[in-house]
């Protein structure tokens, strides 16, 4: 199952992408289309039982259930109602990339790995210490939006990386256990101003925490949906030229590790998000390039990066 953030008048608004040609089907919605198809109800009581039934945004759903059970039954009502047509009766908003928001929503947590890939054949094999960084919910942006290019910075680097959503409040996660607390899966691009953090004695706060400088989406897929969250082609392209082109087979510490050792310290909330580090290949990008990023499995983030206005 996939699940978008589509942005509309009424505010963001959860949506299944890719059941109805050339549009998102709303969640609450189709969830209020059900009651009225299935059970009778006025559109109105239905309209308010499904605001008050299914959560606005994906960490509020996953704290509420953390597998999805509820939205799953009403995804298969959907696909069992797609060709009917009558989904187009208030559930459908247009399908355009640019109004596609964060499908995470704003977690609590968001952190990033580093140096989990080596980055050239020469490279000794895994350290032993795993590394990683906070980084600022603010930053998160949509697949399509603008990234905006920081003043105050001369070299600004994409990384195009496989992010995890935790389902469930978790603690000390025992590696064997890990994977089951991993709701599914987004395509993540952290950016990081590296000029910035060498200013800053190498600190990756203010380096990685720029507005837009974490690029999420297209959606979120769930964990069934990806057989195999180790064996993914990641890519990235500036302006047409390839830039990556790795393998989540190359991480350094596997998921269930990386989960491990940060819930060791941190108790991840449902919506957390973990992204798991980049493959090599990441190069300095400049106002005006295109940035586009792809993950098997897990869709495509495409931004055009624009110098931040005084």
């Amino acid at each position: 199952m996939k699940i978008a953030v589509r942005r509309t008048y009424y505010g963001d608004r959860l949506c299944f992408p890719g059941v109805v040609p050339d549009a998102l089907v709303d969640v609450r919605a189709a969830y209020a289309r059900m009651l009225v198809v299935r059970n009778g109800l006025d559109r109105g009581d239905a309209v308010v039982r499904a605001e008050r039934s299914i959560a606005a945004d994906l960490p509020s759903l996953l704290r509420d259930d953390a597998g999805l059970e509820q939205v799953r039954r009403l995804h298969d009502w959907v696909l069992e109602r797609a060709e009917s047509g009558d989904l187009h009766d208030g559930c459908t908003w247009r399908d355009v990339p640019e109004l596609l928001g964060p499908p995470v929503g704003r977690p609590h947590t968001v952190w990033g790995m580093s140096g989990n890939y080596l980055r050239d054949a020469a490279e000794p094999a895994a350290p032993a210490n795993q590394r990683g960084f906070l980084k600022a919910p603010g930053a998160l942006a949509g697949p399509y939006d603008d990234i905006r290019y920081p003043s105050i910075s001369r070299h600004v680097v994409p990384e195009i990386e496989l992010a995890a959503v935790i389902g469930r409040r978790c603690h000390r996660l025992q590696r064997e256990e890990a994977m089951s607390a991993v709701a599914g899966y987004v395509v993540l691009c952290d950016i990081g101003a590296r000029d910035i953090g060498a200013l800053d004695g190498r600190a990756l706060d203010r380096a990685k925490g720029f507005d837009t400088f974490a690029v999420v989406g297209p959606w979120f897929v769930t964990a069934d949906e990806v057989s195999d969250p180790h064996k993914l082609r990641i890519r990235a392209w500036v302006n047409g030229e390839p830039r990556q082109d790795g393998n989540t087979s190359g991480m350094l510490h596997d998921i269930p590790e990386q989960l491990e050792w940060l819930s060791s310290a941190l108790t991840l909330r449902p919506g957390d998000v973990v992204s798991t580090g980049t493959p090599p290949g990441p190069a300095p990008i400049e106002p005006g390039d295109v940035l586009r990023g792809e993950i098997d499995d897990l869709g495509v983030l495409e931004c055009v990066v624009v110098a931040e206005s005084a």
